[in-house]
């Protein structure tokens, strides 16, 4: 029998462990997660600039023969599938976008993310790991962490490379990323957004991409930010649904 093929891409500080327990929720589903460059075992891969990133997907894809896929991206992940989706591959029938930025619009604001971004960097280069994290996890995307939550995420995030995370923040930042919100709306690829109740930057965002394009389809989970890691079972079924309209 013929299962759909789902390809995963986690968030930054993130790996391809990440997506194990929505994976176990997903046995009809062949699900291949990647580490991405510069975290879990490929820190030795870092990206040079974002726009490499199409290339590295399409090798791994090369890989593994993958030829008709969907591809599912949290946060920093959903960000580069994007652009990926945005770069016209082959074989790619749908995206999926866990709590993932379209793009800045506004200069003011790419010029304030790229401050903000390169102050953290510095902080992930020069301090330890530990400490960088525990502020970092304060910040007011991750407000639905309990103290227990936070301690696990810095105890299991900690295990990564402090020059591999810097550089891969100055490569990727949000302040690097094209605008795709207009490449949206003119799309044809289905896109699945999914966001989390708590996490209202990223509810709005998903509300207004599926009121500007016909082919998004917005659904709010209960949660924050990362939702495969608080309600993999809902965001699992959500999944399972979305992918049964295609063929396979």
């Amino acid at each position: 029998m013929t299962r759909p093929t789902l390809v995963l891409l986690h968030g930054f500080l993130g790996a391809a462990d990440d997506w194990s327990t929505l994976r176990e929720q997903l046995p009809k589903v062949q699900c291949i997660a990647l580490d991405l460059p510069g975290h879990g075992q490929a820190t030795a891969q870092c990206l040079r600039q974002m726009a490499d990133f199409p290339g590295w997907l399409t090798q791994q894809l090369a890989r593994r023969q993958t030829r008709q896929y969907h591809l599912l991206g949290y946060s920093l992940g959903g960000r580069l599938a994007l652009q990926f989706a945005a770069s016209h591959p082959v074989g790619l029938q749908s995206l999926i976008l866990e709590n993932a930025h379209p793009g800045l619009s506004t200069v003011a604001d790419r010029q304030l993310r790229i401050q903000s971004d390169a102050r953290w960097a510095r902080r992930f280069h020069r301090e330890a790991l530990t400490q960088v994290l525990a502020d970092w996890y304060q910040q007011p995307v991750f407000q639905d962490l309990s103290p227990t939550e936070r301690e696990q995420l810095i105890t299991a995030r900690s295990q990564n490379s402090n020059r591999a995370l810097a550089k891969m923040l100055c490569c990727c930042s949000l302040a690097r990323q094209a605008d795709y919100q207009g490449w949206i709306k003119t799309s044809t690829l289905p896109i699945l957004y999914l966001c989390g109740e708590q996490d209202r930057k990223f509810r709005q965002i998903g509300t207004q991409l599926a009121a500007a394009c016909p082919q998004v389809q917005l659904t709010c989970l209960a949660g924050g930010h990362n939702l495969h890691r608080v309600t993999p079972n809902s965001m699992a079924a959500v999944i399972r649904q979305w992918l049964n309209a295609f063929p396979f």
